[in-house]
């Protein structure tokens, strides 16, 4: 959904309205009653059209001094004057080329920066972005390679299929070249509202604390392929073996040691039991100074263990994991998270406590399965009411995978079935399942399709 807002109207552009003004004024000026025929009503007509039409830029104006109402260059200006923010033009996709020489030489091997390479059908032309050298006793080297046509349409080419070197004379010893892994990170030039959308976002870069807004700002302006977003504090829950000591005074003790533990989430079990033990009757528990330490109860479960399971959830301080998703509802790719990673790990945008690290979303995978059903007395054809129920589908598939931790919600797909014309549908799958975002800092999750079926149940009456 879009954050931008309609036009405003700062003046009125009634025709209507403005014609009667004129003639209830020219009436009172003259003292003169006009009537339809009358010369001076088209005259007043026209100056009514000239208003009208001078209202119309005037709002025109109004609104394109308004960032979230501005479009093209005037929202350029004020995204620069107000933000200090550029739109991102286009991008071209990238990836990692590996060079491979005849045999090991006694000096490097130079592959020059701009060393051209395409795929077997020269649709597209990469270059190095960087000198790269073959090492003293090796036969290969890697290098980043960009295509030189920006935008999406580099995206996509699998690993092997660029493996032709155009630049042949300026690689000596030269075999062969591949790329290693898959191309990704071109997009076209910002859209108005994607660029609002970061006008907003970029607020939260200027904190010089590490926020979550400020990691998720910076990761998006890698690229406008990017959907979403999520950086945590991670937390993760603890599952260890502990030995029990008996002290001089008998008392029988389990330690352990960590930051930021949920001491609420303890869970003790003897080793090899899977009966939780009870605080209070059976153990008690003291956490002072990043230490644990669990008291076990002499007439208690845990009397005759000589080792404790527990499980407790802890968070890693000074830790930021980082997650993303593209605009199609595919996890990022490896181009993308190291091209996320350098942005949001550089010193001038990473707190100098931080460790940051990219991650995947976890993939919740979901069916489609219904059956939907036809008014006799529809007017629509059969073929047209099929084709917008596909289009339907694809439309649901696509809202559901574009956002981290959306819920699998069946009630969005049944509100775009019963706009295809359907009378009605009996939607078996999905189910409503609430996904996480993130928010209790466990990996977010993304729903994935994962087949559908489609019945057509036929006619029915009204």
């Amino acid at each position: 959904m879009s954050l931008r807002s309609t036009d405003y109207k700062f003046v009125s552009t009634d025709a209507a309205g403005i014609k009667s003004e004129l003639i209830t004024e020219y009436e009172r000026i003259t003292k003169h009653t006009l009537q339809p025929a009358d010369p001076e009503m088209i005259f007043l007509s026209w100056v009514a059209s000239a208003i009208v039409q001078e209202r119309v830029n005037q709002n025109y104006i109004g609104n394109q001094n308004i960032p979230s109402r501005a479009e093209g260059e005037n929202l350029d200006a004020l995204g620069e004057w107000i933000y200090s923010l550029k739109r991102r033009p286009e991008q071209p996709a990238k990836c990692t080329e590996r060079f491979t020489i005849s045999q090991a030489q006694q000096t490097a091997i130079l592959i020059p920066k701009g060393t051209r390479v395409t795929d077997t059908s020269k649709r597209l032309i990469w270059f190095t972005v960087e000198d790269a050298l073959v090492e003293i006793g090796s036969t290969t080297a890697d290098v980043e390679i960009q295509c030189e046509t920006p935008g999406a349409i580099g995206n996509g080419y699998a690993a092997g299929q660029i493996n032709t070197l155009i630049d042949v004379d300026d690689v000596l010893y030269y075999s062969s070249c591949t790329n290693i892994n898959e191309t990704d990170g071109g997009a076209g030039r910002d859209s108005d509202d994607t660029y609002f959308e970061m006008m907003r976002a970029v607020l939260d870069s200027f904190s010089t604390a590490g926020p979550k807004g400020a990691y998720e700002y910076w990761a998006k302006s890698v690229s406008n392929e990017i959907a979403d977003v999520k950086a945590i504090q991670p937390r993760f829950a603890r599952d260890e073996k502990l030995m029990v000591y008996t002290l001089n005074d008998n008392n029988r003790v389990a330690f352990l040691g960590g930051e930021e533990m949920t001491i609420e989430s303890l869970e003790v079990y003897a080793e090899g039991s899977d009966r939780r033990a009870a605080l209070g009757p059976d153990y008690t528990v003291d956490y002072t100074n990043g230490l644990a330490k669990i008291s076990i109860k002499q007439d208690g479960a845990l009397k005759e263990a000589t080792s404790l399971r527990i499980v407790v959830e802890q968070e890693e301080a000074g830790r930021v994991y980082i997650y993303a998703l593209m605009n199609d509802g595919t996890i990022a790719s490896e181009t993308i998270k190291e091209q996320i990673y350098a942005v949001c790990n550089d010193e001038t945008v990473r707190p100098l406590t931080d460790y940051v690290s990219m991650h995947d979303p976890l993939v919740v995978e979901y069916d489609i399965d219904f059956t939907y059903y036809i008014s006799r007395t529809s007017q629509l054809s059969l073929n047209d009411i099929q084709i917008a129920i596909n289009n339907a589908v694809k439309e649901y598939t696509a809202w559901q995978s574009a956002r981290l931790g959306r819920d699998i919600n069946p009630s969005m797909l049944h509100s775009l079935l019963m706009q295809t014309g359907a009378k009605r549908v009996d939607i078996r799958s999905p189910t409503f399942k609430v996904m996480s975002s993130g928010a209790d800092r466990y990996a977010p999750q993304v729903a994935k399709l994962r087949r559908t079926t489609v019945v057509n149940g036929g006619y029915e009456d009204e």
